[in-house]
């Protein structure tokens, strides 16, 4: 399932399946506000918690908020227009204080902005972007550079932002469509421009981490040695491959320093030295890889660690703790390995039966988990484990922060807070839910012991054309009705904020009153 887009026309019968995906996707971005804006209202499930409004005029598809100086000064970042704005006293400014031409088709555009750690005083931002090859603000998926996924460093003259360095570039053209050298023809007939990740946290090493989606990529990076092809020549894509070369290096979490440079102590960094070249210095940037795509990072402030969230295609979404090092299985499985003959039977024989892209068909996935580990693409040192938690059909999560302190109740301080990446209006069901998880004492998993059925760590949801099934996942349910929800995050008061990109709002979640 494609988070934000899905067009595939094999035939009329694939056609309409197409359709019918991208109407339940991100393609709805292009309605109009109102048929978009979810259609029950915000409610939180805890009666000892309360939703309330912050700020519903001037803005447009909001991706993102950013405190400067608590309630009375923050930024919200518009998707489509590449704006951000700057809201004072509750009223947003009339001047953007950066305003980028960036190509919103399907999942693209301003995705979002993390300040250095040491703001003001060292007075940088750093921004994911998508850029518009023709300048002005796109939505025409082919109109962005090959390479038109950028992280940008800005610095804040008190009343803007103006450009600074260029920290990395990423591939944003999916141009399966196009026939490969050596292979006949494509099946692929459409580009495409989702699976861009673009969420980016600073850790409390001080580094910067960012996840780059797979981008229908199909090479070392998504564990595949030799690509997608089964006879040579052995390339990803048009553009070569399977190496993680500049247009291949997609399904990753990077970590690098605040200026762009590479971390000696990344995990892959000896290994990239000793391959060199354009590859050699990709991988030593890798923290992690073997990842789908996910909207969610956060760093647990009791343990310093790394948890991600991770969309499935059709099975098994994911929650992560991320080990430096870690190859999360991405495309030889997803959710716990020993699923992986439930997720080959509904990737192969439910739903589209695509994996997103038709050159690597799930038919060819493993049927045992000692086979599909074998098979998985293992650079030096490595390290693979199962998911936290994960759902058998996808439940969408996007949005992650962990709540610090007791602001809204000591009973919520150290949970971790996950958002939608569907509305309610559009899938029904959990769409526009909001999940509050338990960590378990040590901090190193989820704390499951209020519903035996999730012993496992896998929610059973159920079989539904629309996905978004909320079994197994009752005392995780923490709110209803937020939308499309890309980011919460915690402010200086303690309260949660959550940002809904369908409904035009941003929410505030406080403690209620005695």
């Amino acid at each position: 399932m494609n988070n934000f887009g899905d067009w595939r026309f094999r035939s009329i019968r694939c056609s309409y399946r197409a359709i019918l995906a991208a109407a339940m996707s991100g393609a709805i971005l292009g309605l109009p506000a109102a048929a978009r804006a979810d259609t029950i209202p915000a409610q939180m499930l805890d009666q000892n918690l309360v939703v309330s409004t912050l700020l519903d005029t001037g803005i447009t598809q909001p991706i993102g908020i950013v405190f400067l100086r608590g309630l009375d000064d923050y930024f919200v970042l518009e998707k489509a227009s590449g704006r951000i704005k700057r809201v004072i006293g509750g009223s947003v400014q009339p001047a953007p204080v950066l305003d980028l031409a960036v190509n919103s088709a399907s999942e693209r555009g301003l995705l979002s902005m993390v300040l250095h750690p040491g703001f003001p005083a060292t007075p940088y931002a750093y921004v994911f972007w998508t850029e518009s090859s023709i300048g002005v603000d796109s939505t025409a998926v082919e109109e962005v550079p090959l390479l038109g996924h950028r992280v940008d460093r800005f610095i804040w003259n008190g009343a803007s932002f103006t450009q600074d360095i260029n920290l990395v570039r990423l591939r944003s053209r999916q141009t399966d469509n196009l026939a490969v050298p050596g292979h006949p023809g494509t099946a692929n007939a459409v580009e495409q421009g989702n699976q861009n990740g673009g969420v980016m946290r600073f850790g409390p090493d001080g580094k910067l981490y960012v996840f780059a989606g797979d981008q229908g990529r199909r090479g070392w990076l998504q564990n595949l040695a030799n690509g997608p092809f089964l006879t040579s020549l052995f390339v990803d894509d048009t553009y070569g491959g399977p190496a993680p070369d500049n247009m291949h290096l997609s399904g990753v979490i990077l970590r690098l320093n605040d200026n762009g440079g590479v971390p000696a102590d990344n995990p892959f960094f000896a290994v990239g030295a000793a391959i060199g070249g354009e590859v050699g210095a990709n991988l030593q940037k890798v923290f992690s890889y073997g990842h789908r795509n996910g909207f969610g990072m956060a760093f647990d402030p009791a343990s310093g660690s790394l948890w991600e969230t991770e969309n499935a295609d059709d099975a098994y979404s994911e929650l992560n703790r991320v080990v430096p090092g870690l190859n999360g299985g991405w495309i030889q499985f997803a959710g716990p390995v020993n699923r992986i003959k439930d997720w080959r039977s509904i990737e192969a024989s439910q739903f589209n039966l695509t994996l997103q892209q038709l050159r690597y068909p799930p038919t060819r996935a493993a049927y045992t988990p000692a086979l599909a580990l074998s098979k998985l693409f293992m650079l030096p040192g490595a390290i693979y484990k199962d998911p936290e938690l994960s759902w058998r059909y996808e439940i969408g999560p996007s949005g992650a922060t962990f709540v610090q302190g007791n602001g809204l109740g000591a009973e919520n301080n150290g949970t971790l807070w996950l958002g939608s990446s569907r509305a309610f209006s559009q899938v029904g069901a959990n769409g526009g839910s909001l999940h509050r998880l338990k960590l378990s004492a040590d901090r190193l998993t989820v704390d499951v012991s209020a519903d035996p059925r999730l012993a496992d760590r896998v929610a059973d949801n159920l079989f539904r054309a629309q996905k978004f099934e909320g079994t197994e996942s009752e005392t995780l349910l923490i709110g209803k009705g937020f939308g499309i929800t890309p980011s919460i995050e915690q402010a200086p008061d303690g309260n949660l904020y959550v940002v809904s990109l369908s409904d035009n709002k941003i929410y505030k979640i406080s403690r209620a009153l005695p």
